[in-house]
């Protein structure tokens, strides 16, 4: 499978979106919805044609897929949040979920019909252009660049309202003011809520339309993180077949009038609150850390902005590997790492949860090359990590900063004091058992992700927030 399959594979994962189908309620699938077979004979009332995806969601599992890239065609982890679980529209191939590639004509859509996560931190659901032609004999170009604002639990509509949590949705996604007013008018005469569905809308005038090689080939994806019981995100996840549905939906008369939706106004980020006031606090950390370990050669590791928004994607053709705009995005510079014990790194910074700017917040170990997630701590982890450093006039600020240990061999150390990052974490799901072709004698970077403020429902401004350091210490 090429680039392009794994962006069906992103895609996919907004198929999550369809998982959203025939809603399960505390374990049970949800009534209230109505058959879907009486929306589909709707839609055709309508003058819509309308092609059910069978068992089109289910997760994917990233690593796997970059590890197997020979077999898979996924060349890239596109900077994935090592753990975060992620769900798509697909099809299955030797014996695992590998995505499918998805194009819209100006007057299409995609209709996903489920449920939402159970209790969980952060989720959401994202549209992306993955690639797009870049001139006759060229590879298409990657840039994996979002649509608009996520549909994310501070703005979709749930039958049921808030929580936003195991509740049942509907999602179109579409470009057509028109298709979508037919969509919920077929919706609704079916028995399904208005108070479930949400658009998202595909803004035309970025996104290249059309089912041709010079058309945009895009990607739907829904993120989860931080679930408060596992057991319940883990069936959740695994019974998307029997709730979710997806359906593509289309006119058979192609010479209709337009009527294209606007691009919809972005949220604004920041609120002009910072954290600055606790920068002599994590300098204090740094010295205390240095002086911690004396006897290293200490290389400090500044992160600075990673990824940049949407539309820098469809201005420079930069790759923005997913990015959403419920997050901001920093990493570190490259570097190596070597099964030495006393070859490590100590991570630390501000714990952006516990100053309220961000809903939750983590950082992650990558393979540079792959751009793949390895191992990672969250914000809900940090907590007291800080407190074996003298911070002396500063030690009440403790608990607004963190400070982890990261290495290939941890010498014992618990995992509330150490990452010990010592194989490529290939899942037992995986149709393979190792991942030959990446090695963590590779470069590695660390990135640092903080997710949704919650004063605003996104991603908190990069300069109201202090950015998170490491220093690798080696012999």
């Amino acid at each position: 499978m090429k680039v392009k399959r794994f962006i069906s594979v992103t895609m996919a994962i907004i198929s999550i979106f369809a998982s959203l189908a025939l809603a399960q309620e505390h374990g049970k699938f949800s009534k209230k919805i109505g058959k879907t077979e009486r929306f589909q004979n709707e839609l055709q009332k309508q003058g819509l044609e309308v092609t059910p995806w069978e068992d089109a969601f289910g997760p994917i599992d990233l690593v796997c897929l970059v590890c197997n890239e020979d077999l898979t065609g996924v060349p890239s982890g596109y900077g994935n949040n090592a753990g975060a679980p992620y769900q798509t529209i697909s099809d299955k191939q030797y014996g695992i979920r590998i995505p499918r590639e998805i194009q819209l004509e100006p007057y299409d859509a995609l209709v996903f019909i489920g449920k939402t996560p159970p209790p969980a931190a952060y989720f959401s659901f994202t549209g992306f252009v993955f690639d797009r032609y870049d001139g006759e004999g060229k590879e298409r170009k990657v840039i994996f660049s979002s649509i608009g604002d996520t549909i994310n639990p501070y703005r979709i509509n749930t039958l049921g309202g808030k929580p936003p949590f195991d509740k049942d949705i509907m999602i179109v996604i579409t470009a057509d003011r028109g298709t979508d007013q037919r969509i919920r008018k077929a919706a609704k005469k079916a028995g399904i809520q208005q108070a479930m569905m949400n658009t998202m809308v595909v803004p035309s005038s970025v996104v290249k339309l059309g089912k041709n090689e010079e058309a945009d080939t895009m990607v739907f994806l829904q993120r989860i993180f931080l679930p408060e019981d596992q057991g319940e995100l883990d069936k959740y996840m695994s019974t998307a077949n029997e709730w979710a549905k997806v359906f593509y939906v289309t006119y058979p008369d192609k010479h209709h009038a337009l009527d294209p939706y606007p691009a919809p106004e972005m949220k604004v980020r920041g609120t002009g609150k910072t954290e600055v006031d606790l920068m002599p606090a994590l300098d204090k950390l740094e010295a205390a850390i240095l002086a911690a370990n004396p006897g290293y050669q200490a290389d400090k590791l500044q992160s600075g902005i990673w990824l940049d928004e949407w539309l820098d994607g469809f201005q420079r053709g930069t790759n923005l590997l997913g990015e959403c705009r419920d997050t901001s995005y920093l990493r570190t510079e490259d570097f190596k790492l070597t099964p030495n014990p006393n070859d490590f790194l100590i991570v630390f910074g501000i714990n952006h949860e516990q100053t309220g700017k961000a809903t939750y917040s983590n950082f992650s170990l990558y393979h540079s090359i792959k751009e793949l997630g390895l191992a990672g701590k969250h914000s809900r982890q940090f907590n007291g990590t800080a407190d074996q450093y003298n911070l002396g006039q500063y030690q009440d600020k403790a608990k607004y900063l963190y400070a982890f240990k990261v290495a290939r061999d941890c010498g014992g150390l618990p995992e509330d004091q150490c990452l010990q990052v010592d194989k490529i974490p290939v899942s037992s799901s995986c149709f393979t058992s190792d991942c030959p072709s990446i090695s963590l004698d590779d470069d590695l970077f660390l990135a640092f992700r903080a997710y949704v403020e919650p004063k605003t429902g996104v991603g908190p401004y990069w300069y109201e927030i202090l950015w998170d350091r490491a220093i690798h210490f080696t012999e």
